[in-house]
């Protein structure tokens, strides 16, 4: 029940966020659309989107799809990858597909390609029956030059006999560091992207990711099947970003972290900013005592209702929100170009997941901060999470025993994907081992096909690689945080980059000191502040006592919301905690309607009469 809620609940979100970004509207330019009538130049296809030269590496990318060779494109946040696809997808009357598990960044291009009249379209969980049969009927009569969907839609049969009427010329994947499962973000779904290929008679592959190491980029070439593919790397560096690791010693370190957060926070020259934190806890802690000096925050974790995730969300990237404090579930897709600062709260698990992350300042190419806030306390933390995830060869062959149980005479079953870290490495070390085939299956499970033996000698070795995988993770983020280096060679060597740096600005505090922070050592510690009432809700926030009188107020202002939000869901004015603490605290004029959480400047501007005009006339 609770898992089939929470599909539910998904679904519903995804489709609110859809209808907010307007991509209910979805719709293909005409059918007789043409760019060229002999052969397609990258230079002109270039200067029909819009743009006047290349950047490092995309000319090779789009001069090798043209010519049907296979490519691993390898560019930092921002570099330009989407445009390596898009311009040989435009080439040809044949069909593009773009596999992303991104909803808001192919809402994004799929909305800015169209503006320019250009053939694309988009897949996903989310859309409504109407849109979704428009959009599969784009792709069988020819109108949709580019698709992009989620790689879940490989399950679907409509799906898979849509595509199967056009000639698919060109499979771009997105984010393909997700077929590993070494990499930092791996994703099961991906897995049916090899034999997809193969069905649509393997097409020409562009498989694009910002985090790649030379580790994860093999694994990513032999999961494909690319042949001799050709290998691009522009360049790791983010020139307009300055790196800082600031370490806290000793007692009253995370008072004197909390202190110096808010100084900088303080500063609006470093917002908006995100700020990412190691445990839900921590979000909802260093949240409430942003809020509590006078910093628009929110918390943002996995354990939130989607809609309160959501509501943070689109809080954010319509600037109502200046702060937001998550956990890594703020991951890809945040695509919101003026983020001045990014801070890490804790030391996160690999250089790659802190790459990524960090990456998410200043994608608007002018000055922005990735600052570390580092405590040797989370190199332990580091280690538990490390010997949590611990295999040995006894463990994998109980797990494989438990699933033979399970399996018909064919050594196959359908199981769910499993949610437990340690299982689904168990998992990838036994098919590394040769020990199972794993395949995704519909309703986001697993095909698992047992092998008939077991080689004790592989299932050992694989479990060797999957320990040394880890602690050199472990090892290579806890040198970045501690060396004497620059900051920014650090990481361009991290990702096999020999290039020098060439910062536009500052570099980092070993290069230069940082003089924008005042001494942390001279900071008084804040008193953390923690909300009035019983804590029933999953996400932290108080649940609050409503008299009669109160919850009839109430459900005036739900009825207010809903008719304020117009088209667009109920979240995007308020979310129901808001209303409730409005409900119970009665303000009665602005300042005091600005204390309450969730209430941000834009609601104030936006809102605020009508709200304390609804509250007066209660009583």
């Amino acid at each position: 029940m609770t898992l089939a809620r929470n599909k539910v609940q998904s679904e519903e979100s995804a489709q609110a966020m859809l209808a907010l970004q307007g991509l209910e509207d979805l719709d293909a330019p005409a059918e007789d659309y043409r760019l060229f009538d002999g052969e397609p130049e990258p230079d002109a296809l270039l200067a029909h989107l819009g743009y006047s030269e290349f950047r490092p590496g995309q000319r090779e990318a789009v001069e090798a799809a043209l010519s049907g060779r296979d490519a691993l494109v390898v560019m930092p946040t921002g570099g330009g990858k989407s445009l390596c696809y898009q311009l040989p997808g435009l080439a040809t009357s044949d069909l593009t597909i773009v596999v992303s598990p991104l909803i808001a960044l192919m809402s994004d291009q799929v909305r800015r390609l169209n503006r320019g009249g250009h053939p694309a379209t988009m897949l996903a969980s989310g859309l409504s029956d109407e849109v979704t049969r428009d959009v599969l009927e784009q792709i069988r009569d020819g109108r949709a030059r580019i698709l992009y969907c989620s790689p879940e839609r490989f399950g679907s049969t409509v799906f898979l006999n849509a595509i199967a009427e056009r000639k698919v010329d060109l499979m771009a994947i997105d984010e393909a560091h997700c077929l590993s499962e070494w990499g930092h973000d791996f994703r099961p779904d991906y897995l049916r992207l090899p034999r997809a290929l193969e069905r649509l008679g393997r097409p020409t592959v562009i498989a694009c990711t910002a985090t790649a190491t030379e580790a994860v980029a093999d694994e990513v070439r032999t999961r494909l099947g690319m042949s001799d593919p050709l290998m691009i790397r522009s360049g790791f560096d983010r020139p307009n970003l300055s790196f800082d690791i600031v370490p806290f010693e000793g007692d009253g370190s995370k008072g004197r972290k909390l202190a110096l957060l808010i100084h900088a926070l303080s500063d609006p020259e470093n917002r908006p900013a995100i700020v990412y934190c190691g445990t839900r806890r921590d979000t909802e802690e260093v949240a409430e005592t942003l809020r509590g000096d006078g910093i628009v925050a929110g918390a943002y974790h996995a354990g939130m209702d989607p809609d309160e995730r959501a509501s943070a969300q689109h809080r954010f990237m319509e600037q109502d929100l200046e702060v937001v404090v998550a956990t890594n579930a703020f991951g890809m897709g945040i695509d919101k170009e003026n983020v001045r600062s990014v801070w890490h709260w804790a030391i996160p698990t690999s250089v790659e997941a802190y790459y990524q992350e960090a990456g998410r300042a200043g994608r608007d190419d002018l000055p922005a901060r990735a600052v570390l806030l580092a405590m040797r306390a989370d190199l332990g933390r580091l280690i538990r999470f490390i010997e949590q995830r611990e295999v040995d060869p006894e463990a994998v062959l109980a797990q494989l025993r438990h699933l033979r149980e399970q399996a018909g005479p064919g050594g196959e079953l359908i199981t769910e994907n499993p949610r437990d870290e340690r299982e689904r490495v168990r998992l990838a070390v036994a098919e590394r081992a040769g020990a199972l085939r794993l395949d995704p299956a519909p309703g986001g499970r697993l095909s698992v096909t047992l092998a008939s033996s077991v080689s004790s000698t592989e299932l050992a070795a694989a479990c060797r690689v999957a320990s040394d995988r880890a602690w050199n993770s472990y090892h290579a983020i806890k040198a970045f945080a501690w060396s004497d280096d620059c900051r920014r060679r650090s990481l361009l060597r991290h990702f096999g980059d020999l290039s020098e740096p060439e910062p536009t600005g500052r570099c980092c505090d070993i290069c230069n000191p940082i003089d924008w922070l005042p001494d942390p050592a001279t900071l008084s510690p804040p008193k953390t502040r923690r909300g009035k009432g019983k804590t029933g809700r999953r996400n932290g926030a108080p649940t609050l006592d409503l008299s009669e009188s109160d919850i009839r107020l109430l459900e005036e202002l739900k009825a207010w919301r809903m008719a304020a939000a117009g088209e667009k869901p109920a979240y995007t004015v308020a979310n129901n905690a808001t209303l409730e603490a409005i409900a119970a605290t009665r303000p009665g004029d602005e300042p005091a309607l600005a204390e309450i959480r969730g209430v941000g400047p834009a609601f104030i501007e936006r809102h605020a009469e009508n709200v304390l005009e609804i509250i007066s006339s209660a009583g």
